[in-house]
């Protein structure tokens, strides 16, 4: 629905039948006579999207946790047998800061 700068809604005009504009999409397949091909209109996908529509769909299935491996660690620190390593965490520290910066030169 379109509005005036009033916000009063503005009536769509009706022209003459045949006369109406027809939708963006539609307007390349009508013919000379002003009747629409309904039956040529197709959308293709590339390879690369139906790959990703493959991917997509098996990702999603996919646990965003571990929960086998949350379980395994929330044991070990419950058993005290957990132990950190700072220098790991470190490493890994830097490690993601660097990926990090390299992305936002690109």
């Amino acid at each position: 629905m379109k509005v005036d700068n009033t916000g009063k809604p503005i009536q769509p005009t009706v022209g003459k039948a045949g006369q109406g504009r027809l939708p963006a999409a539609a307007d390349s397949k009508a013919s000379t006579s002003g009747q629409v091909d309904k039956t040529a209109d197709s959308v293709e996908l590339t390879s690369t999207s139906l790959r990703m529509q493959a991917l997509e769909g098996s990702l999603g299935s996919q646990p965003v946790v571990d929960s086998a491996r949350v379980a395994e660690i929330r044991q070990a620190i419950a058993d005290g047998r957990f132990k950190i390593n700072p220098d790991a965490i470190a490493d890994k520290l830097v490690a993601s800061v660097k990926e990090l910066l390299s992305e936002r030169k690109e």
